[in-house]
């Protein structure tokens, strides 16, 4: 009992700075949409128009649906086409693996502000994809894929699907073998070693894949910020907006905290659905 209490108090004053410096931004922010600022200055006096603004105007809501539906998608795709490249990465061996392992981690030695601007010069109407499908008689006009909604799935699909394949590929490699031998020698084909063996042992790393990349999907701005335009809002860009541009920290403020609380509340409902679905890891 001696040696747990002076364990305690040796980790007691960094898990307590920890959670100070944690909790006291969060705390500021949430108290900011209290407050009311105008252009920038405080004015004295405290005022619900930060949060009411959000729950009575309906332009809000549609940008949060839009925000939410963007997510969704984004890790949508991602599993998509993520979890056939974490399965290829568990088949090879040698210098196949290391080669996979290299595809998925390289985009990640790149900013995404950086890829972003590299998306720019592929999606638009003189880039690599409209000339190519041009040259091919596929199309017979550029496709307009900058400042909608395809070329922001298109961006965020790219940037979001390491976080995707990465936890897949970990969960994968802890698969034992014998497993699919044994399923083998009893008489499953592959599709149903793949579907009955593989899949529900990997689950997993899709729930730890599908968390990450939803959040960070759904909290994105780079991204939809420069793909997307400045009229195509979705959370994120209308908070730098309206802070940075209408300098309303006081609505910005709720709405970073709704952002948070969205946030918060998806990572639960994705820990409920998953726990259904994993009922040995409850």
């Amino acid at each position: 009992m001696t040696r747990f209490r002076s364990s305690i108090a040796g980790v007691a004053p960094a898990v307590l700075f920890t959670t100070v410096m944690a909790a006291l931004p969060l705390l500021l922010l949430f108290g900011l949409g209290f407050l009311e600022i105008d252009r920038g200055a405080f004015t004295g006096r405290i005022s619900m128009h930060g949060y009411a603004a959000i729950f009575t105007d309906p332009f809000y809501a549609q940008v949060f649906l839009r925000t939410l539906a963007i997510a969704g998608t984004v890790t949508l795709l991602c599993l998509i086409f993520g979890y056939p490249i974490a399965y290829v990465f568990h088949r090879s061996g040698g210098v196949w693996k290391a080669a996979v392992l290299l595809c998925v981690l390289a985009p990640l030695l790149t900013s995404t502000l950086v890829r972003s601007f590299g998306w720019m010069v592929i999606l638009g109407r003189e880039g690599a994809i409209n000339q190519t499908l041009l040259s091919l008689g596929i199309l017979h006009s550029p496709v307009e894929f900058l400042f909608t909604l395809k070329g922001v799935l298109i961006g965020l699909t790219q940037v979001m699907l390491p976080y995707m394949v990465i936890p897949i590929m970990s969960s994968m490699e802890t698969l034992p073998p014998a497993l699919e031998e044994a399923a083998v020698n009893l008489g499953a084909s592959r599709w149903q070693v793949f579907w009955n063996v593989i899949v529900p042992q990997t689950l997993p790393g899709i729930a730890g894949g599908v968390s990450l990349v939803f959040i960070l999907a759904f909290s994105e701005f780079p991204v939809p910020a420069l793909l997307g335009g400045a009229t195509f809002k979705t959370l994120p860009v209308y908070i730098y907006q309206t802070m940075a541009t209408l300098l309303d920290w006081s609505r910005g403020a709720a709405l970073a905290s709704m952002l948070l609380i969205g946030s918060a509340l998806a990572v639960y409902l994705l820990q409920r659905i998953f726990r259904r679905l994993m009922p040995w890891a409850s």
